[in-house]
């Protein structure tokens, strides 16, 4: 792939990503930085393409580095990842292959309507471990400092009274 071809990609994925940031109601200032992550994972993405990976390995890398831009953006904005992540991923989603799965099965060729359904559903497997690998990288250390209680946790050990177990 050609760097001029590569980076139309990315601003198409640019625009793309803005617009569905637009259409879920993300802040206005946050859009140009969902569309960066959206164009750098597609951008990541088509570069593996071009080298020979595999589609679900591309893919898999990809939403990977949507998944830890969109963690580390979201930590310097101080807004939520799936802001990032959710609009990121947007452009890699798979949706020429389930196409041509319907138009498969339409036409009566049910092994080629399997064979595209099982790689669409390899792709969007691929963009969720991608995004899953990245939170856990992400959040590696923060088993060492737990969270404060929340929740049925938090109502039951506040009322309890601290000098009936005291001796």
């Amino acid at each position: 792939m050609t760097t001029s071809a590569l980076l139309e990609q990315g601003f198409w994925a640019f625009l793309a990503t803005a617009g569905f940031a637009v259409l879920f109601n993300v802040p206005t200032r946050m859009l140009a930085v969902c569309g960066f992550t959206g164009a750098l994972g597609l951008m990541w993405r088509d570069v593996l393409l071009g080298a020979g990976a595999h589609p679900v390995a591309a893919t898999f890398v990809g939403s990977l580095i949507v998944g830890l831009l969109g963690y580390t953006q979201a930590r310097f904005f101080h807004v939520p990842r799936l802001i990032f992540t959710v609009t990121g991923i947007v452009p890699m989603i798979p949706g020429i292959a389930a196409f041509e799965t319907m138009v498969f099965f339409v036409r009566g060729d049910v092994s080629a309507g399997v064979e595209s359904a099982v790689v669409s559903l390899l792709l969007i497997g691929a963009i969720a471990f991608g995004l899953v690998t990245a939170r856990m990288v992400m959040t590696l250390g923060d088993a060492r400092s737990p969270a404060p209680p929340r929740g049925i946790w938090l109502r039951e050990h506040a009322h309890r009274d601290p000098d009936v177990g005291a001796s």
